[in-house]
């Protein structure tokens, strides 16, 4: 076989794993929307500081647009505050906390506890957006 045709077949199987890789990257399956918030809030500061793992539960699904959800989740936390709250004064008192989580195309997009609290940016919102 000739140098060309070697460097035909080698370009037709580069093609076809390239095609194969991208196709996969397409179809694969989108985790469920309640899961991913579930892990997100499951592995949050807030809730990894003092959550009670028994009290972690979806209570709401809503879909927003194509592929995008938005997921209410309730847990118990057996201190105040939000956030890592090491070396900071709390109140040792079993606080109940809502957070809305916003699923877009299985990735966490945007987190907010209580309405008061930014969970991705682990910081409060602003008193104008609340």
């Amino acid at each position: 076989m000739t140098t060309a045709k070697w460097g035909f077949w080698v370009l037709i199987f580069c093609l076809s794993v390239s095609v194969m890789v991208l196709a996969y990257a397409y179809i694969r399956p989108v985790k469920n929307p309640e899961d991913v918030a579930l892990e997100f809030i499951a592995d949050s500061p807030t809730f990894k500081w003092d959550g009670v793992e028994d009290s972690l539960k979806v209570v709401e699904k809503v879909r927003v647009g194509e592929d995008e959800w938005i997921v209410k989740v309730e847990f118990v936390c057996t201190h105040s505050g939000y956030g890592d709250r090491t070396g900071r004064v709390v109140l040792p008192v079993l606080t109940r906390h809502t957070a809305e989580v916003k699923v877009v195309k299985g990735i966490v997009v945007e987190a907010v506890i209580d309405g008061v609290w930014d969970e991705l940016g682990q910081k409060p919102l602003p008193e104008k957006t609340r």
